[in-house]
């Protein structure tokens, strides 16, 4: 069920292939592995992405991607992973990740006062970013850890049920109703 959920949702390669916006990239996606929609690869291509949408830079899609090319996993997989922080979820998870780090380093969270100016980001940024790091870390591990090992039991599971009834339906074919 897995597999074949995956090759339903996942874009097909020669769909991928016609976008123009991908054409330069060709060369680097056309290994086969990129595209593979079994069980460890796609538990890879996913704990890469889901880690990286915890880490609070810009572009992490584009930082993902490139490991991901390294790496060799699915890349769609990896893609949809990290777009799980996106602009409607990234501030609760960012604060949630902040207030964990806070937590951990025994330091008060602070109140914000917000203002849209690049001396006070700057100012909030440098008052920040060592609970905001360590948090975003943490939860990452923790949150990538047992959102794989969740996975990757549905998807065993999953399997041993579809080989039963393969196996029973053959037991019908060749004996009939017991």
């Amino acid at each position: 069920m897995p597999r074949k959920f995956l090759n339903r949702v996942l874009p097909a390669r020669a769909y991928l292939r016609e976008q123009w916006f991908l054409r330069p990239f060709d060369a680097l996606l056309h290994d086969p592995a990129l595209w593979a929609t079994h069980r460890k690869n796609v538990l890879k291509a996913f704990a890469l992405g889901l880690f990286g949408c915890f880490l609070p830079i810009p572009g992490q899609t584009l930082l993902v991607v490139s490991i991901a090319l390294w790496l060799r996993v699915n890349l769609p997989v990896t893609v949809a992973a990290s777009w799980i922080a996106n602009p409607v979820t990234s501030g609760p998870l960012y604060y949630a990740c902040y207030r964990l780090g806070s937590w951990l380093l025994d330091r008060s969270p602070g109140t914000f006062r917000i203002e849209f100016s690049f001396d006070w980001l700057w100012s909030e940024i440098e008052r920040i970013w060592q609970p905001l790091l360590l948090g975003c870390l943490v939860l990452g591990i923790v949150v990538t850890g047992v959102s794989v090992f969740v996975l990757n039991q549905l998807w065993i599971r999953a399997s041993r049920r579809r080989f039963e009834q393969r196996r029973d339906r053959s037991r019908w074919a060749r004996f009939g109703p017991l």
